[in-house]
């Protein structure tokens, strides 16, 4: 198993603060968003905040306060989250050793001192400004690897960054660095766990010490323990939202074609889409106001400008009383102690719910699965000859396969799906023809639902609509739910297309409501030992 890596400035430093963090102030009472028992809980955290402010539990904007009032800079927030991974994540640190950071760059400092100094010229970018990201590691940088957690492409640093990378970067986010991911975006090998990838071992949930769901599960783990601000994942199908759920985090899984997919290693372009994972919905809005909207270099996005929220700002609709008065629909045939509360919760802060069966709803898109095969080679190898980095020892699939069979021993579980796919045609217009008609299908299926029971969304537990989301590329946000013994749940909110607006509205005054999350090291305070006793 590969351990985070950091570059040695980094790790030092991390370490000088993990050791300065022992004796760190306590975090304040006057978090907006901090709950009574969790802030209890989290004093017990030795490095769970910085000056005063509770890093598991600040906003994005509470953030911001801090930054705007001196109380810590940037360089300072950098070092604060590179010396929980080094604590908690790093096989070289005394914690659990979670395995959900692949690297923290080695231009994090460099990056926030440059926002440091536009701040006190008086210079700021907008909300993210200051703010340290991590991203999964399928999604391109060029100034660190690009791997999708192959060992073939441990090397692939790009030319140039995704698009969402440079939307962030003009935005003053920080890219602290890149997390763990199941190897290709889970599309490596029947019965392979997710986590795991032959470049970075297994990553393990902070919850369960099990499995971290999805492809994003370096993300949700991350985004969990207060690694960073807010992650980005991707999904094809559930690798958003499963990890959310997994990791309780709020989780975006956008209409396929707000976000650009431009410089993200490819699963299914049919289908992949990027998104923004964290611990409040304010904070998921914000960056997906810096990443959403058309991109030329992904003909997809080109219906997106035309539905973005007035000034590309998904916050300004977030609000108590957004479902106050709202139909929404709820799965009337899940049940559950945890999703009867949830639905509580809603009906106290307004809403009006109406039973739905959901049908074939929920099952209605597995058919995707079955033209990922053709669409993984063709966009693979396209990826690698138009957007990846220079000297890499394979230039397709069958490089790739036969890369890994020299390198058994990192490939436990095989590669029979890259093999399977390696025998597909490999074109775009198989991949059309045989994509078309299945989004066709779910769309025409989830349109219905909507408008036979005049509801603006429908609720459920969990995963409830993750299947048809990802073939009809409808959106969902999914928010913490509560927890069954140590396993977290989250409510999905899922949607028509592009209604993220709505939904994280609705997602908002549920949150508001509820405040059900609690950090990682509350459900288990195991996680502490060796770090802080």
């Amino acid at each position: 198993m590969r351990p985070a890596r950091l570059s040695r400035l980094a790790f030092g430093l991390a370490l000088f603060v993990l050791l300065a963090g022992c004796t760190a102030t306590q975090p304040s009472a006057s978090t907006s968003s901090t709950t009574t028992s969790a802030r209890d809980a989290a004093v017990s955290d030795c490095l769970g905040s910085l000056r005063g402010v509770d890093l598991q539990h600040a906003t994005l904007a509470d953030l911001q306060a801090a930054l705007a009032a001196g109380t810590f800079t940037s360089v300072q927030l950098v070092d604060a989250y590179a010396a929980r991974i080094a604590a908690y994540d790093s096989v070289q640190g005394p914690g659990p050793k979670l395995n959900a950071v692949q690297e923290v760059s080695a231009t994090a400092r460099a990056q926030a001192a440059q926002m440091d100094q536009e701040r006190a010229a008086g210079h700021l970018r907008g909300p993210l400004h200051g703010i340290p990201i991590l991203l999964k590691d399928n999604v391109g940088t060029m100034d660190e690897p690009t791997t999708a957690g192959s060992i073939a492409l441990a090397t692939n640093v790009p030319p140039a960054d995704a698009t969402l990378t440079a939307r962030l970067r003009v935005a003053g986010a920080i890219i602290l660095g890149k997390t763990h991911l199941s190897e290709f975006a889970n599309w490596m090998a029947e019965g392979m766990p997710n986590g795991y990838s032959s470049l970075g071992g297994q990553v393990h949930n902070a919850y369960t010490g099990g499995d971290p769901s999805g492809s994003s599960s370096g993300s949700g783990v991350a985004g969990s323990m207060a690694f960073a601000t807010v992650t980005i994942g991707t999904e094809t199908s559930g690798s958003i939202l499963g990890p959310s759920d997994a990791n309780s985090l709020v989780g975006v899984k956008p209409t396929t074609g707000l976000v650009s997919r431009a410089g993200v290693i490819p699963l299914a372009a049919n289908f992949d889409t990027p998104g923004p994972m964290g611990r409040h919905v304010a904070d998921v809005a914000a960056v997906l106001g810096a990443i959403a909207g058309p991109d030329a270099k992904d003909a997809q996005t080109a219906a997106g400008g035309s539905h973005l929220p007035p000034g590309g700002d998904y916050t300004a609709g977030l609000s108590v009383d957004t479902v106050r008065g709202v139909r929404i629909g709820y799965d009337s045939t899940s049940s559950g102690a945890l999703y009867t509360r949830a639905l509580d919760d809603l009906r106290a802060a307004g809403a009006t719910l109406v039973p739905v069966d959901p049908g074939l709803l929920p099952t209605a898109g597995v058919l995707e699965l079955a033209v990922i095969f053709n669409e993984f080679k063709q966009n693979l190898n396209a990826y690698l000859v138009t957007q990846a980095g220079p000297n890499l020892p394979v230039s397709d699939l069958t490089g790739i396969i036969l890369y890994n069979q020299q390198h058994a021993d990192k490939i436990p579980y095989g590669q029979d799906h890259l093999i399977e796919s390696d025998v597909m045609p490999g074109d775009s217009i198989t991949a059309a023809n045989a994509a078309t008609p299945i989004i066709l299908a779910n769309r025409a299926v989830a349109d219905k639902l909507f408008s036979d029971n005049g509801i603006e969304a429908i609720v459920g537990p969990s995963l409830d609509f993750v299947s048809v989301g990802a073939a009809a590329g409808y959106p969902t946000v999914i928010v913490p739910a509560g927890y069954d013994g140590h396993d977290p749940q989250g409510l999905s909110f899922f949607g028509p297309a592009w209604s993220e607006a709505k939904l994280l509205g609705y997602a908002y005054a549920y949150e508001q409501a509820s405040l059900r999350r609690e950090p990682p090291t509350t459900i288990t305070p195991t996680l502490l030992n060796g770090v802080c006793a």
